[in-house]
């Protein structure tokens, strides 16, 4: 029972080892203040139509209101949703134009170090 719980710990070590960074949608500034807004704003014109349209369409204040806070919600979830997959490929997107930067700097480097040797 011990070597197992010893397996688990090395293999989780092991990964973290590696260098291997991860990047959450929750620890990026921009992502997390998109998809709040993109929430929020979907959200709020999303029952503010429903609503005036139910009331030009001779609905009883409360089910105008009723339907509103339904759609708003089922906006909001769904915006959520596509928000943090388009940020996802954002993120995405930007880690490798970091790491193309990066090698781009690590070659001129190079051939900079192998130009003083020569």
């Amino acid at each position: 029972m011990s070597d197992k719980k010893e397996k688990k710990k090395k293999g989780k070590g092991d990964a973290a080892g590696e260098g291997t960074v991860t990047v959450s949608i929750a620890a990026h500034p921009r992502a997390k203040a998109g998809v709040r807004r993109a929430r929020t704003r979907a959200a709020f014109l999303a029952f503010v139509l429903v609503l005036v349209l139910n009331l030009l369409g001779d609905q009883t204040l409360f089910d105008a209101v009723w339907r509103a806070l339904l759609v708003g919600i089922v906006v909001n979830v769904v915006v959520w949703r596509c928000a943090i997959i388009v940020w996802r490929h954002i993120i995405v997107s930007e880690i490798r134009l970091q790491e193309e930067e990066r090698a781009e700097r690590r070659r001129q480097e190079r051939e900079r170090m192998e130009a003083n040797t020569a």
